[in-house]
């Protein structure tokens, strides 16, 4: 199945089980930054793929049904920003929430989102005891993504707005037919704005983590800039060069996408191996033996924010 990727940001419904709880009552939650709230933080049963709550109104999530959902907060092509300036609105604003649609794509199952007790996330960790009762008994157990489409285009699973099933066009069986509809959609998707495609397999189950059974397909687009400066590295690349700063048409930002052999740094007078605080700016009297400041690289990028910084940008190869 193919399907437009959007330009959005990921939501889960957890069916309504957890609505109305303290945060700090629920051993999923993400709380590592609740102390800074004036307010006990509670549940609304959206949740962030970093396991916030999202502060939705009561009238947005009245048609919600009381089994999980997994989609995307969408108000259209190019209005990302719009998106998330709403949702991280700790009181939400009816007039903004009432412009959004949560378009879906999957309906997981309880068990498997909590199947092992353990979530690891690059925002934070969290380990607890296996649920075994974990709200009312669900309507539907764990599907196929073949079996979930199906029911929802005969309308087995009904779902009600803002909810709506995100439209899937089933590839055909041929190879060189496949991969010339999908060219196709992804040629008439991107002159329209859109970010790309997501294609995923007919016999797949949904799962909390990365799968080869979902992958992205978009389009890039490539250009110059000068390096001026570089990032210490966190965590695995403590002691080496975590992100390239780059200057490009006067806007300055930064560039992943390096192997190790390129993130090492050196002093400039000996050509010693080079250490400094992660997270912190590299001074000049450290360099990198593969890009010397002022050096033009050629980076990949998917678009443009409304600030004309490039989104998703990544070090691709030397002029």
């Amino acid at each position: 199945y193919v399907s437009e990727k959007l330009d959005g940001m990921r939501a889960y419904w957890d069916g309504g089980w957890t609505r109305g709880q303290l945060t700090s009552q629920i051993p999923f939650a993400n709380t590592l930054k609740d102390y800074r709230r004036i307010k006990p933080v509670h549940s609304t049963g959206l949740w962030s793929r970093y396991g916030k709550p999202i502060a939705a109104p009561d009238f947005w999530l009245a048609g919600f049904p009381n089994f999980p959902l997994d989609g995307e907060l969408y108000l259209g092509c190019g209005n990302f920003q719009k998106v998330m300036s709403t949702v991280k609105k700790f009181e939400p604003v009816g007039s903004e929430w009432a412009k959004i649609e949560y378009r879906i794509f999957d309906l997981p199952s309880d068990h498997c989102f909590l199947r092992d007790g353990k979530i690891n996330n690059p925002q934070w960790t969290v380990t607890f005891e296996k649920l075994r009762d974990i709200g009312p008994k669900r309507q539907y157990g764990p599907m196929t993504f073949h079996k979930v489409t199906r029911m929802l285009e005969l309308e087995k699973i009904c779902l009600s707005p803002p909810a709506f099933w995100q439209t899937q066009t089933r590839l055909p069986l041929h190879t060189e037919e496949a991969l010339c509809k999908l060219n196709e959609m992804l040629v008439n998707i991107t002159e329209i704005g859109g970010e790309g495609l997501m294609l995923r397999k007919p016999e797949s189950v949904w799962s909390p983590i990365r799968t080869w059974d979902l992958l992205k397909v978009k389009s890039w687009l490539d250009s110059e800039a000068l390096v001026t400066g570089f990032t210490w590295g966190k965590g695995k690349l403590e002691g080496l060069m975590g992100a390239m700063s780059v200057s490009w048409r006067n806007k300055t930002f930064e560039l992943s996408g390096f192997t190790d052999k390129e993130r090492f740094l050196v002093h400039s007078q000996d050509g010693s191996k080079a250490y400094g605080t992660p997270g912190t700016k590299v001074p000049t009297g450290v360099v990198s033996p593969h890009f010397p400041r002022l050096l033009p690289v050629t980076f990949r990028y998917r678009e443009l924010t409304r600030d004309g910084i490039p989104k998703e940008a990544r070090y691709w190869r030397k002029r």
